[in-house]
This record gives C-alpha cells, structure tokens and sequence, in this order.
C-alpha cells in the first residue's frame, strides 16, 4: 500500500469524515476509519470518470462547486463538503483563527522545533516548510504555550492546514 500522505475532511450529512490519500500515476489509496482502499478514476469520454473502488468499478459525474464536492452515482446525488483544515481547529475546539498558524501554500514540512506544551517567544521559529522550492520558517506571532503541532517531520500538507496551534491566551 502507499504512504497516507494528505489528510482531508468532508462533511456528509450531518458526519464529519476524515479520509487519507496516498499515491501517485491514477492509482490511490484512500483509508477512512482504518480501513484501507485502493480508488482508482479516469474519465470515461463522456464527462464523467470511471471509479473503481477495491476492484468494483463504477460511472460518476463529479463536479465541484468552491468547497462542495456534488457525486451523481448510480442515480444517487450526494453532497460532500469539503472542510478547510483551519475550521476544524479553530471555534469548536476553544481556540480561534489567531492560535493557528496556517499554511501559506500546500507543501511540506522540513523541520519542527516544538512540541506540545513547548514555551515559545515571539519570533521564535516553531518549524520549516518547502512549498514551491522554497523554504519558509514558520515562526512564533506571540508569546504562548504551543497546545497542537499538526503537522509531523516530512508530511505533506494543502494550503491553509493548520500547522501549530497555541493554547488560548488567558485574559487576566
């Protein structure tokens, strides 16, 4: 099997499922809840692609609208929405868009300096990112305690992943 690489969140009904992608040439592999699956899709020459899930193939029209993926599979619509990574950390969790240090650009990380619980400065870099060729430290925008760090050492990440996030800053 391929290495999972990229993590995704997509919206259904009223569930919440995380899936991770892994592989390359058509072929991948998708495991969601643990449970592995190898996808495969080519167009068919009619507008739609050509499915094929752990063997079984299947006809689709897919089509996509900003964040929402819309599925027409044997005769079924189905609305999946895709969840950027920062509204899955920020909000429901207790913390805000400004305890997260998100992705510029999709990439991958280099480097990580901290871990959960680490102390930092501002100005502190908290780890390195390639995206496009270039390096860029992602550095501490205040002081505070790193609470998550999302991202591990050669993982691979889409724009506006959530990479580290502080505790919140508690008002005095």
């Amino acid at each position: 099997m391929a290495e999972l690489i990229m993590q995704h969140t997509f919206k259904f009904n009223d569930d919440v499922y995380t899936l991770w992608l892994g592989g390359n040439a058509g072929r991948y592999t998708l495991d969601i809840g643990g449970s592995q699956h190898v996808v495969a899709a080519t167009p068919d020459g009619d507008g739609g692609q050509r499915l094929i899930l752990d063997g079984a193939a299947a006809d689709a029209l897919i089509a996509v609208d900003g964040n929402t993926l819309h599925v027409h599979l044997d005769g079924q619509h189905y609305e999946l929405r895709y969840l950027e990574p920062i509204d899955l950390y920020a909000g429901d969790h207790g913390t805000s868009a400004e305890d997260t240090a998100v992705a510029p650009m999709p990439g991958v990380v280099i480097a990580v300096h901290v871990a959960p619980g680490a102390q930092v400065t501002r100005g502190d870099t908290l780890m390195v990112i390639e995206s496009m060729k270039l390096e860029t430290a992602i550095k501490a925008w205040r002081d505070g305690t790193v609470e998550t760090v999302h991202v591990s050492e050669g993982r691979t990440f889409e724009r506006s992943a959530a990479l580290v996030t502080f505790a919140p800053e508690t008002k005095s």
